[in-house]
């Protein structure tokens, strides 16, 4: 991830050095800056806005489905480049689509918090790739912003280093959307917890540990939930299979027999499906085992 963001920031300052180089008559490289930077910030509302206004008119559901199922696109499109000659690339754009799709969803995350839901919404394929170009556009202005905004701080608290500083701060911020230290979300909520252990218990029934257990279970959804869910769906798949071979009928009929035989794992095989395709990752009540009531209290209304 760093070796990214890291490739990224690069590719970000190479670019305003480019299109700063070039000086317009009369103008002082500090007030093209500040120029630059005020045009930035214009385009950057004006994505914004857009960004809102696809968000808010897509069902949640559909929108999130889209968004996780571009991670097996990618491994399709992976599989495909593995059986062609060596030395031929993956598709550019699944080059970078962690980044991508976690930056975007912190910005659907705050649009859905904070936008009541419309009477008439309608998912759009081609409005959710719309979507995708103006966050990555959004993204990269934000870093062009940070750099116009810093290289004219001549002194502050941290002397001639001040505006380097300035910067890192700023870059950092950008890139650090949605990129969260998920594998420590557990030990991190037991620490802060633990002296309310006593309150939480008397509240909400569970102590800290549990409590930061479910929040571990919540990131961990997140960062493997739906790798784990195809490895769900390849297993009922493989079984099925195997009953097609072993007793030489058709699929439809093997499913059938694989259905009556294994009941109970159904509502498993619709969970991977819900995962996979409709957000289902973000489905807290059903990852975790959290209270409801601890839950209703955590949770937000449509707006």
């Amino acid at each position: 991830m760093l070796t990214v963001d890291r490739r990224f920031s690069h590719q970000c300052s190479a670019t305003l050095y480019q299109e700063g180089s070039v000086s317009k008559p009369g103008n002082s490289a500090e007030a093209q800056r500040k120029e630059a930077a005020a045009s930035l910030l214009k385009d950057m509302e004006t994505a914004a806005a857009r960004m809102r206004e696809l968000i808010v008119g897509m069902p949640p559901q559909d929108l999130l489905g889209y968004i996780y199922a571009q991670y097996v696109l990618k491994a399709l499109s992976a599989q495909d480049v593995g059986g062609q000659p060596e030395g031929t690339p993956i598709p550019a754009e699944s080059g970078d689509l962690i980044n991508d799709n976690q930056f975007l969803l912190e910005y659907v995350h705050a649009v859905l918090a904070s936008d009541p839901l419309p009477e008439q919404v309608a998912f759009d394929e081609a409005k959710c790739a719309e979507l995708y170009d103006i966050s990555r556009e959004l993204r990269q202005n934000a870093m062009f912003y940070a750099m116009a905004t810093s290289a004219d701080t001549k002194d502050g608290a941290f002397g001639p280093d001040t505006a380097d500083i300035e910067f890192r701060a700023k870059s950092t911020w950008v890139l650090l959307r949605g990129n969260r230290y998920q594998v420590l979300e557990g030990e991190f909520y037991r620490y802060v917890l633990a002296p309310h252990d006593g309150l939480l218990k008397e509240v909400y029934g569970v102590g800290a540990h549990d409590i930061a257990a479910g929040f571990q279970a919540m990131t961990d959804a997140t960062r493997s939930g739906h790798s784990d869910a195809i490895l769900n769906m390849m297993d009922s798949f493989n079984a099925v299979q195997a009953i097609r071979e072993e007793q030489g009928v058709g699929m439809d009929e093997a499913m059938k027999i694989w259905t009556e035989a294994n009941a109970s794992k159904l509502a498993s095989a619709r969970s991977a499906i819900d995962d996979m395709f409709r957000g289902g990752v973000a489905n807290v009540s059903r990852h975790t085992n959290l209270p409801t009531e601890l839950l209703a209290d955590l949770a937000y209304r449509r707006g």
